[in-house]
């Protein structure tokens, strides 16, 4: 070959006889062509320009150069098949696309371009995933793998069966969301995550697309790319990070709150981004997520609040509460049945109305109570509607996201779907904000960084304090920062305040081997710090709470209520 290679934007149809030195930066899945049962990969190749040009196999070829192409390798390509791009491809894929066959001659380059290669990525922080939501904007993340969830088999809505499953992502500040793999990335990219879980792999991926499913999470594209523990000064970084912090993650994947939703705070909408529910059926052929700001009403008290749902796919069971089963919509062998809530309501403006579905955390999230109350109240009170918890979820003016869904293409009917509730009154977890004032209580410091940040809000969290207890697991960075608040105050010399006064039983209690095995001095000062939050500031709030939910769960019990209240103040009151 040649020792004067070519640039990319150099090679133009019709050239011979020239070779380009590109790196592999990034290569697609092979899939199948829409119109025709042909196979085909795309890989995109990039000089040292950083110029790239999308070069495709077809059928064959995909496998006899599996083990040649590697993503991150160098090579000299030469006698590639080069071709215009049609114009309606032009602004994705370039002016020109290459066609490699067996024709074409490849030979690899021991050369390092790692750094070449990050600068065609543009990374999106985690906490800025919600401005992306339900778009086609391509995203580009890093992050560390510390969890996976089952395969599961799920049905499109054209009918089609696709297998999927979700790794959890974890970045710096701790902060975590939840990616869902399509197809053929489960077949390779998670197999390998799976295989090699322990070791925390870091993943750079390129083309995700975010969606409002599951809270807000991350989806694979046809097009998407991964680097899994690549050849990357950043990815070494991560991995020093991690190793520094490797307790603090331990505790997360044990604690599993990246369950739920994720991330835990979402962002009131611009005023532009509203939609009047009048102008929805004009829009929902082209739009299918829409803001609007009203009220909800439950007009059939009737319905059935809750289902018993595969806890994997969410999918309706016939099982019974607890069991374990294996569902025929995942096939996961290991399914459990779990309560999920549902319900059917009327999203109201002052421009009209619509109806909409809510299941899961959107509908616990407007009855202010969960799936698990909603199961066992209309068990243990089958007659009960649940008026008074119905009424206070309508009382108020809230923030809604929904999605218009079309059954089919011929259809021209839309159902619509609830996918948040926002509150402007709403809790934020301030995980990432940092304390100011180092002599503050962390839960005082996080109640007054919720008053400073009002554009800050998050879905109404589907355990209210009705159901917080003391035994409620504090967010590790909580705990974290009580412990430094904790060691802070153990060297202050001065008069003992309450804090000081536990610190010191602690330390009695440990020296004296008065713990239990399992509770550490650490621990046993965290707990007490916690319990104190609850009765100083969640007392009256959970007293109303359970007064509320007791005398809507006892219809006899307000008459009661009411009869003692004439008894005493008689016709004051």
């Amino acid at each position: 070959m040649n020792n004067q290679y070519q640039l990319i934007k150099d090679v133009h149809p019709g050239d011979v006889g020239w070779t380009v030195k590109v790196t592999i930066a990034e290569k697609s899945p092979a899939r199948t062509a829409k119109k025709s049962p042909k196979k085909y990969q795309n890989i995109i190749l990039m000089d040292s320009e950083g110029s790239t040009v999308q070069a495709t196999l077809y059928d064959h070829n995909i496998i006899a150069f599996q083990d040649e192409l590697i993503q991150g390798k160098t090579y000299l390509i030469s006698n590639a098949l080069v071709k215009l791009t049609n114009l309606e491809y032009r602004s994705q894929s370039g002016d020109t696309q290459w066609t490699i066959s067996g024709k074409t001659r490849i030979q690899q380059v021991d050369e390092n371009n790692s750094a070449l290669l990050l600068t065609a990525y543009n990374f999106i922080d985690f906490e800025d995933l919600e401005n992306h939501m339900d778009t086609n904007t391509d995203i580009s993340i890093i992050g560390m793998v510390i969890d996976t969830r089952p395969k599961r088999m799920i049905q499109t809505r054209s009918g089609n069966q696709c297998q999927v499953q979700d790794i959890i992502l974890v970045n710096k500040r701790l902060e975590t969301i939840i990616l869902t793999m399509w197809e053929n990335f489960v077949d390779n990219e998670c197999n390998y995550i799976c295989e090699n879980l322990a070791k925390k792999p870091v993943i750079i991926a390129k083309h995700l697309k975010v969606s409002s499913f599951n809270g807000v999470s991350l989806s694979t594209k046809a097009n998407s790319s991964f680097f899994i523990d690549g050849p990357f000064d950043i990815v070494e970084h991560f991995k020093t990070w991690a190793k520094k912090n490797a307790e603090t993650l331990n505790n997360i994947m044990s604690e599993k709150c990246y369950l739920h939703l994720t991330p835990s705070k979402i962002s009131l909408p611009n005023k532009s981004k509203y939609t009047d529910i009048k102008n929805i059926q004009g829009l929902q052929k082209t739009q299918r997520f829409f803001w609007i700001k009203g009220k909800a009403f439950v007009k059939v008290l009737n319905q059935p609040f809750w289902y018993m749902s595969c806890d994997n796919c969410n999918k309706v069971s016939g099982a019974n509460c607890g069991d374990i089963y294996q569902c025929v919509y995942c096939k996961y062998p290991n399914s459990k049945a779990a309560p999920r809530a549902k319900v059917y309501l009327q999203l109201m403006d002052s421009t009209g109305y619509i109806n909409a579905t809510a299941i899961g955390e959107p509908a616990e999230s407007f009855l202010l109570c969960n799936a698990n109350t909603l199961m066992n109240h209309s068990v243990s009170n089958p007659d009960s509607n649940i008026i008074d918890l119905i009424r206070l979820a309508t009382e108020e003016e809230k923030t809604f996201y929904i999605k218009a869904i079309q059954q089919n293409e011929e259809a021209t009917e839309f159902k619509y779907e609830l996918l948040f509730v926002l509150s402007s009154d709403s809790t934020v977890t301030a995980g990432n904000q940092q304390s100011k004032d180092k002599g503050k209580s962390p839960m005082v410091e996080d109640e007054q960084s919720q008053q400073m940040d009002s554009k800050d809000v998050t879905p109404p969290p589907a355990k209210r304090s009705l159901f917080q207890t003391p035994e409620t697991p504090l967010p590790t960075k909580k705990k974290t920062e009580i412990a430094e608040t904790v060691k802070r105050r153990s060297e202050d010399t001065c008069d003992k305040d309450l804090l000081q006064l536990i610190l010191g039983s602690a330390k009695n209690y440990g020296d004296n081997g008065n713990l239990p095995a399992d509770i550490t001095p650490n621990k046993f000062i965290v707990d007490n710090c916690k319990n104190i939050y609850f009765a100083s500031h969640e007392t009256t709030a959970i007293s109303a709470s359970w007064c509320l939910m007791l005398l809507a769960s006892h219809p006899e019990w307000q008459a009661r209520a009411r009869a003692e209240v004439l008894e005493i103040y008689g016709l004051r009151f």
